[in-house]
């Protein structure tokens, strides 16, 4: 097939005589997957030599002793691992898992995942040590209980002791989770781990960070591994004081009001209406807060203004709102599930504050306008970063 152009047409030239086909390299797109057999293949060979071990012993005294029977057991068991495991990363390969993002406690679903592994890890004599502080992320709960028990099992076959921390990076505010496993026997030459690094434990974590956008790193040394892994979407521990801001704030003076919500100040806002009153109000609520304004009166405007620069928060007037506007609402919320959004209503009495991750937009009429707007303005900024 010749193709000439994105758009060419098809066209089938005239059989050719038939030609042995050469022999090629393995393109560097195939190379990954043979190199995942190659693993596989490795650690199913321990598991099976020492089945054959004990069934052709077997086969030649027909006794299995209680030692045996353990030892045959627990080849089964790490061979049903390599075959779970195998077929994990086929199903994430696909790409075609739907995912249910929600609000989790990172730091205690890792105290779990740690509290169950803890009894097999003292059995091996494996030491330890943790600081893990609460945190929250927005991911799917079946994926992060996956990642964290594939993180854990990569590092407990690498070293004696095993180092697990849990903290928030200064910029961005993402939740950083950082496991090392060191060797405790002191030697001249400390062992290379990067040679057991990259077994089908690892091949696991790759792919779940893959699917579930988390930021995966690993480093060696003489004698330790360290993997790092950066949560995108962590929850930022601002909703507390913005309630606690409101409140002050609601309860003191026009002219103080929301002087605590500064650090908001600089955010840009994109205003599609074509109603005065309206541009007027959120002209006033944002000069509280020190928000930027841009004001659009079309859905078309609105479009090319965030095809130039993103805005922090979209406010859009239900008289301009069209499939247009619609679809770049979908746009917006792709790259930022919180992303700040209102809605300005017709009706009357109209007031809705839409959840986290939730699908309905934040709702105000027009006649609330100015009681509400500033503290709905905070609440969606705050929500989405």
């Amino acid at each position: 097939m010749e193709l000439v152009g994105k758009n060419a047409d098809y066209r089938p030239k005239p059989a050719a005589p038939a030609q042995p086909a050469p022999t090629e390299p393995a393109s560097a797109q195939e190379q990954p997957e043979f190199a995942l057999a190659g693993i596989i293949g490795a650690q199913l060979s321990e598991p099976l030599q020492a089945m054959k071990n004990i069934v052709d012993e077997f086969s030649q005294t027909r006794r299995i002793s209680r030692v045996q029977l353990g030892e045959l057991q627990a080849a089964i068991l790490r061979a049903d691992r390599v075959a779970r495991q195998s077929q994990q990363i086929a199903r994430l390969s696909e790409g075609r898992l739907r995912q249910s993002h929600e609000r989790l406690q990172l730091g205690s679903l890792l105290d779990d995942v740690l509290h169950e592994r803890l009894p097999a890890m003292q059995q091996a004599g494996i030491e330890l040590t943790r600081a893990v502080r609460p945190i929250e992320v927005i991911v799917d709960p079946g994926l992060l209980t996956s990642l964290l028990e594939a993180t854990l099992d990569w590092a407990i076959v690498l070293g004696q002791r095993i180092s697990v921390s849990l903290s928030v990076k200064n910029w961005p505010e993402h939740a950083l989770l950082q496991v090392k496993a060191s060797q405790t026997v002191v030697s001249d030459a400390p062992p290379d781990l990067s040679e057991r690094g990259d077994a089908l434990d690892w091949q696991l974590l790759v792919q779940l960070a893959r699917v579930m956008g988390v930021s995966l790193q690993r480093e060696f040394q003489p004698g330790e591994a360290q993997v790092t892994l950066e949560f995108a979407r962590t929850v930022k521990q601002l909703e507390g004081i913005t309630t606690m801001e409101l409140e002050t704030a609601d309860s003191g003076p026009p002219s103080s009001q929301h002087s605590g919500t500064r650090p908001l100040a600089g955010h840009r806002l994109l205003l599609a209406t074509a109603d005065p009153l309206v541009r007027a109000e959120v002209q006033n609520a944002a000069g509280v807060l020190g928000l930027v304004v841009d004001t659009v009166s079309t859905a078309r405007q609105a479009v090319r203004c965030v095809e130039m620069d993103r805005p922090h928060m979209l406010i859009m007037d239900e008289r301009v709102r069209d499939e247009q506007l619609d679809n770049l609402v979908l746009d917006l919320k792709r790259h930022n599930p919180n992303f700040g959004l209102l809605e300005v209503a017709d009706d009357a009495n109209t007031f809705a504050i839409a959840s986290w991750m939730s699908d309905t937009n934040t709702r105000v009429s027009r006649d609330l306008l100015r009681s509400q707007l500033t503290s709905l303005l905070t609440l969606e900024l705050a929500k989405s970063f």
